[in-house]
């Protein structure tokens, strides 16, 4: 019987314990229960917000919560400025109820609630609606008389927060350019008058789709994505502006970034740079007209050649899991496994030295392109497998002589239809003497002659 009980006890603290872990601990403290129920606004939630209504001294704004993301709506169209929308719900959220008049014992005329110019109204995800009329600031101190809805009272609360209302439009537009990172894109293009460049990105990679078909280099990609996403609106100019007098009929360049997720096309049009200007014309998506730094009309005015890599190819020699080495005299295969190498007859290999060769691979850099296959010897070939992000991935290089001495050394890569030309000295670095990636045998010390 008393282990029955103590069976039951048990159970009953454990169960106690659980409520208290999953339910109690969330529960707002008796002392967050007293500050919140002094709150002007006690049953705001400005996570569920989903428009805000503001009448500020010039004039009236709307903003609402679009695909969770937020957008002025009145008096025009603009991506807001997420970061001040959540500033003043949090503030607005933050206000104490520190004194309360009832009417009869003051008027609303005495503290500039009969006409107020300052307003703002939330409406929440179900259709609670939270206003707020904000009159003048009192004599003495920075506190401020607002009045809830239609209340019969006028509560006095500090005035920090006006500052986060009284904005003009210009001030909830947001100088973000561009909220798309590399890995959110499928493909990215630039146009000129002159030349084309598309690449699209394919298994973690750059690909060049024109002018030709290459590997892209993924340092200018990198850097043009991460400009494009520093970028800041650095003006703002009127949606009825003359193209042709901007210098976007046509414009100079032309960005088309394509999201992976399905989302339309963010098209980016500029205008040429102007001698001595720091800023060019940028329209976003038709619609958007605004002045940007003149650094990203440099960037695309590059030459559409230094959009290939001159990487042979790139990829980390710690994603290698085998690696086959052959030149005109030998060849051996070795395995990475659980940090080490190992021979392919299961002996330990030279962890250092393989190390030391597959980082030279990867650090090959193409002095050359599209070069004809020489007619010379095969110097040797590397053939790895890779295990990364991507899956199992084969690579094998073939290197050619050079046609003359001192001159460059070809190689071909199986996932690259490129002929590139290379330094002969690092490709005989990697491939010489095959035999030092096998680990040195220790002399025996009973075996010397002293």
């Amino acid at each position: 019987m008393r282990s029955r009980n103590l069976i039951i006890l048990m159970a009953v603290v454990a169960a106690l314990g659980a409520f208290i872990f999953f339910v109690e601990r969330h529960q707002p403290t008796t002392l967050e229960v007293v500050k919140r129920a002094n709150r002007v606004f006690p049953d705001l939630d400005v996570n569920v917000v989903e428009a805000v209504e503001l009448q500020t001294s010039q004039g009236p704004i709307r903003l609402a919560a679009v695909n969770k993301e937020w957008r002025l709506v009145e008096p025009i169209d603009f991506p807001a400025d997420a970061a001040a929308v959540r500033s003043l719900l949090g503030a607005i959220a933050d206000l104490d109820a520190e004194r309360v008049l009832p009417l009869g014992e003051v008027e609303l005329a005495d503290f500039g609630l009969d006409d107020a110019v300052l307003g703002v109204v939330l409406l929440d995800s179900e259709g609670t609606r939270f206003s707020l009329a904000v009159g003048d600031p009192t004599p003495l101190g920075s506190n401020r008389a607002v009045r809830r809805g239609s209340d019969e009272e006028i509560v006095m609360s500090t005035g920090a927060f006006v500052a986060g209302l009284d904005r003009g439009v210009d001030d909830w537009r947001s100088r973000d350019v561009v909220d798309l990172l590399e890995h959110d894109l499928d493909s990215v293009e630039i146009e000129t008058a002159e030349d084309q460049i598309r690449a699209e990105r394919v298994n973690g990679r750059w690909q060049l789709e024109a002018p030709l078909v290459d590997l892209a280099d993924r340092d200018q990609m990198q850097s043009l994505i991460s400009e494009l996403n520093t970028l800041r609106i650095s003006e703002f100019l009127p949606g009825d502006g003359d193209p042709a007098e901007l210098g976007l009929d046509p414009p100079a360049f032309r960005v088309l970034l394509e999201p992976r997720n399905g989302d339309p096309i963010l098209t980016l049009e500029f205008s040429a740079s102007e001698e001595g200007a720091q800023t060019i014309v940028c329209r976003r998506n038709g619609v958007d007209l605004f002045r940007v730094s003149n650094s990203i009309g440099i960037r695309l005015s590059k030459a559409p050649v230094l959009w290939r890599s001159d990487e042979v190819w790139p990829f980390s020699s710690w994603d290698v899991a085998t690696a086959e080495f052959a030149n005109t005299a030998e060849e051996i295969v070795v395995r990475e496994a659980d940090g080490l190498w190992q021979v392919d007859d299961g002996s330990e290999a030279d962890s250092g030295e393989i190390r030391r060769r597959l980082t030279a691979l990867a650090d090959l850099v193409v002095r050359e392109h599209d070069l004809t296959l020489p007619p010379t010897e095969v110097m040797g070939s590397v053939i790895l497998v890779l295990d990364n992000d991507q899956g199992a991935e084969g690579l094998t290089y073939t290197f050619y002589a050079p046609m003359e001495e001192g001159g460059l050394a070809a190689v071909t890569v199986s996932t690259r239809a490129d002929v590139m030309g290379i330094d002969a000295v690092t490709v005989e670095t990697i491939l010489e003497d095959l035999d030092r990636l096998r680990p040195v045998e220790e002399s025996d010390p009973g075996s010397e002659v002293s």
